[in-house]
């Protein structure tokens, strides 16, 4: 069965992503501030939200997303994590550099805002809060990933605290955002997380041959960054997070 869900599901991906680089070229317009405009912004909402359905991920939200400015802060488990909070929330992303120049890809992520970073680059993590701080004092939504790098999704990592400066220069709030996949019957991760170092396209034919996945997407009530230090507000963002990972909301 497998097979036959690739079969049937990669012909109707590869034409949403079509679909993607039609509408970008279309309405892909920003606004005087720089960032994409409500309608394009809705877009590309209702382009993730084809996109899980195309890849049959069923989505369980509770809570919503703060309006306006936020610094939104997850767990990262997998590259489906983008499309899952960004079929709910206005966001956009910071990526590694090296999404810049991924064919198609890379371009789209352009115009949806994205942020990128050259990880280990002296002075990268001061010129990306600079940017993001920018982003949010033009009232933008951004979402990052603190952990680094990628788990199964069952624990949530230490969040690494400088990124959070970001929302202290801007004025803005930070909004926890939990991502947690539902688990096997038996009890052991599902085929969401992208873990190891492995291939992109190999996960992503796995994702395609899959029944079903479920997520619950579990938006947290806003902190306050005003006047606090970034580790502080990493260590509360942190416990908000896992406590939505672990069933605690």
């Amino acid at each position: 069965m497998s097979h036959l869900r690739r079969f049937i599901r990669l012909p109707v991906l590869l034409l949403h992503l079509l679909l993607a680089v039609l509408a970008t070229l279309a309405l892909g317009r920003r606004d005087p501030s720089g960032l994409p405009t409500p309608r394009f912004r809705r877009v590309i909402m209702a382009w993730y939200r084809g996109l899980c359905r195309i890849l049959g991920v069923r989505i369980h939200v509770s809570g919503r997303p703060v309006e306006g400015p936020v610094l939104m802060v997850a767990n990262h488990v997998s590259w489906l994590d983008i499309p899952v909070i960004g079929a709910h929330a206005p966001a956009g992303f910071l990526s590694k550099s090296e999404v810049r120049h991924w064919p198609v890809i890379g371009w789209l992520a352009r115009f949806n805002a994205t942020l990128f970073i050259r990880r280990g680059e002296h002075g990268a993590a001061e010129a990306v809060t600079r940017a993001m701080a920018g982003q949010l004092g033009r009232g933008g939504t951004v979402l990052v990933f603190p952990e680094g790098t990628t788990t199964d999704g069952t624990t949530v990592r230490r969040f690494h605290h400088r990124l959070f400066a970001a929302a202290r220069r801007a004025g803005c709030p930070v909004q926890p955002v939990a991502l947690r996949y539902h688990l096997r019957p038996d009890g052991r991760p599902g085929a969401a997380p992208f873990v190891g170092g492995e291939h992109f396209l190999r996960h992503a034919l796995r994702i395609l041959g899959e029944p079903g996945l479920e997520v619950d997407l579990i938006f947290s009530p806003p902190l306050a960054a005003a006047q606090r230090e970034p580790r502080a507000l990493a260590r509360e963002a942190q416990a908000a997070v896992a406590r939505g990972v672990c069933g605690g909301e």
